[in-house]
């Protein structure tokens, strides 16, 4: 039995390492984020699949009963010609010059996906609003001129940088430092800015997400200042002035039938994450290529040493010793400011063997 159990969780786990999968999110479309106004700002973290696949899903839903849009994209403006001749099937997408920040296999199919559309008949446009390499142009202006030009009749659906998406943040100065969407908000035209937050932990096959209302969910707050880092000191008082909502994603938790060798009892548990809690992991190279995406993407993983979940994770508010095993707790605040364990590591004579993520 015990051997059994092993086996479980560890091809359990297994799975939530393989390719992050697309996650449903039926109840959101392009409308509802929309709102009253006529511009979306949709804001992302560079590289994720699951923003360019939503994304594109909801540009399709929307067009899709012959309803018009017009998109904007983080491609350079010079490139306009050559995404028009790719929207239409004159050359290949492959043609089309990213940059190497942005560009990624999914944003290649999202144009794949538009380029399908526009050849179907739907009433589609998209727009390079990126400013090229050659023009002395601060980006956010160059975009504020090339959505201005884009903005009319149509509604206008934008996918930039999560920064570029707040509405507003304390500048000093003639306002040259000031953001996309705070620049178009400052003329006068309706936006709405959505950003999209990651939580840690994310590498698994299916993604949940969630849309956090910044007028009236208090954790909101929360997820924008992660979404847009280093500018948030900088973040108003009213967090609905930075944006008018967060998209959060995170892994599905996997519920297991667990049965404890030692009284037979079953008990469900939440597992995420997590290979075993029986034994020490070896450190081969699968679990190497694991540690390398925890200490990345500031998360622990099973198979850390000591060194290891300190890059990841930093120091620990406190450490707790028993015997051979040390126990980690990090502490985080709540939307109310009260502070709680949010990530309990235990070490095994110096090897993560166990997890808890309570945030």
């Amino acid at each position: 039995m015990y051997k059994t159990i092993f086996v479980l969780l560890a091809f359990i786990t297994s799975l939530c390492f393989h390719t992050p999968g697309y996650a449903q999110a039926d109840n959101l479309s392009l409308s509802t984020l929309m709102g009253s106004n006529k511009i979306l700002i949709l804001g992302e973290s560079y590289g994720q699949d699951e923003s360019v696949n939503f994304f594109s899903e909801k540009v399709t839903q929307y067009i899709a009963d012959g309803q018009c849009l017009n998109v904007g994209l983080e491609i350079a403006s010079d490139q306009q010609e050559v995404l028009d001749s790719a929207m239409v099937g004159e050359v290949s997408i492959s043609d089309i010059q990213i940059d190497t920040v942005i560009d990624h296999d999914s944003y290649r199919e999202m144009l794949v996906s538009f380029s399908e559309s526009i050849k179907q008949g739907k009433c589609l446009s998209i727009y390079a609003i990126n400013p090229p390499s050659s023009i002395p142009m601060s980006k956010d202006a160059w975009m504020e001129q090339e959505v201005v030009k884009i903005s009319g009749e149509r509604p206008v659906a934008i996918l930039v940088g999560n920064k570029h998406a707040v509405k507003d943040f304390k500048t000093t100065g003639d306002g040259s430092r000031n953001l996309l969407a705070q620049r178009i908000r400052l003329r006068s035209f309706g936006v709405t800015s959505i950003l999209q937050h990651w939580k840690p932990g994310g590498f698994c096959i299916t993604k949940t997400v969630r849309l956090y209302d910044t007028e009236t969910d208090k954790k909101a707050r929360i997820y924008v200042k992660e979404s847009i880092g280093e500018i948030s000191a900088a973040m108003p008082e009213k967090v609905s002035m930075v944006s008018d909502g967060v998209l959060v994603w995170g892994c599905e938790r996997i519920t297991v039938a667990e049965v404890d060798t030692t009284s037979g009892n079953v008990a469900d548990r939440k597992l995420l994450l997590e290979m075993s809690k029986y034994e020490v992991v070896e450190r081969d190279q699968e679990v190497l290529d694991k540690i390398k995406w925890g200490i990345k993407h500031d998360y622990p993983v099973v198979g850390m040493i000591p060194a290891e979940a300190r890059e990841a994770m930093g120091e620990p508010d406190e450490i707790e010793k028993a015997g051979r095993v040390n126990q980690w707790i990090y502490r985080c605040s709540d939307e109310d400011g009260f502070d709680y364990n949010c990530y309990i590591l235990k070490f095994l004579d110096g090897s993560l063997v166990k997890f808890d993520d309570l945030e």
